[in-house]
């Protein structure tokens, strides 16, 4: 046994997976509706560029805690 996790980008796939259920075929483990991760929900609002940008500053904030340490 597998467990996959789907993202559903049609309203009638929902529907179609609850059929499947139905017939048996498959098991439904957990039906979030409308409840976006962080990843999505955030995914796109800045740049990869930028957030290339923030991870070298980042990285050189960390080094310089630890140097003062």
């Amino acid at each position: 046994m597998k467990t996959v996790t789907v993202e559903l980008i049609h309203e009638y796939a929902l529907q179609l997976l609850q059929d499947l259920e139905k017939a048996e075929v498959i098991r439904l483990v957990d039906v979030a509706v409308n409840k976006p991760t962080v990843g999505q929900k955030f995914r796109g609002k800045i740049s990869k560029g930028t957030a290339h940008d923030l991870h070298n500053q980042l990285n050189t904030m960390r080094d310089e805690w630890q140097n003062n340490i």
